[in-house]
């Protein structure tokens, strides 16, 4: 297995997606990992299904995991298509969500982080803006909110409030049941 095969398999790279060059900077302590679409390959909108034609592309880079403490880079001219029925729109691609500049697994790691340290802290280890680590933090919580099943509303609720030692604190309990 070559390089480039083996960061298709790291990436899950579907059969349009195909790694194209390895470039290695030992200076800038980096790795750009370029991938491009298999040439000929038939493209169609994911939600309808259509035949499209390319408009034009758009040049993208993402943070992947590191590769032996090198930061890694995806790099990629992804497709516009112009469907007939949607107008234009950017190809998805299969390492990240639509509008992040970090691979899925990226994020998975720096949300594995979250769980147990600090955003300030996961920041620093990861070299990343605070609102880089917030963001990725939001598109989690979005995607978990998506995959929740809608709650049954409660059909009795409990509302009851009671001093909590001397003085005027008082503590709120709300139970449904």
């Amino acid at each position: 297995m070559n390089e480039n095969e083996l960061y298709s398999r790291l990436l899950n790279l579907s059969e349009m997606w195909a790694v194209t060059s390895l470039t290695l900077d030992e200076n800038a302590g980096s790795v750009t990992v370029i991938v491009g679409i298999a040439e000929n390959t038939p493209l169609s909108r994911p939600a309808c299904g259509k035949s499209c034609l390319i408009h034009d592309h758009r040049h993208r880079k993402w943070r992947h995991l590191d590769t032996c403490q090198f930061t890694t880079l995806i790099e990629a001219d992804v497709p516009r298509i112009m469907c007939p029925e949607h107008g234009c729109l950017t190809l998805p691609v299969p390492w990240a969500g639509t509008g992040s500049r970090y691979t899925l697994l990226f994020e998975a790691f720096v949300i594995s982080w979250l769980k147990i340290s600090t955003v300030d802290a996961v920041r620093r280890q990861l070299k990343l803006s605070w609102n880089a680590v917030d963001n990725i933090m939001q598109r989690a919580v979005k995607r978990g909110l998506t995959r929740r099943k809608r709650p049954q509303s409660a059909r009795h609720m409990c509302v009851d409030e009671v001093a909590f030692k001397k003085g005027h604190q008082y503590v709120t309990v709300i139970s449904d049941t």
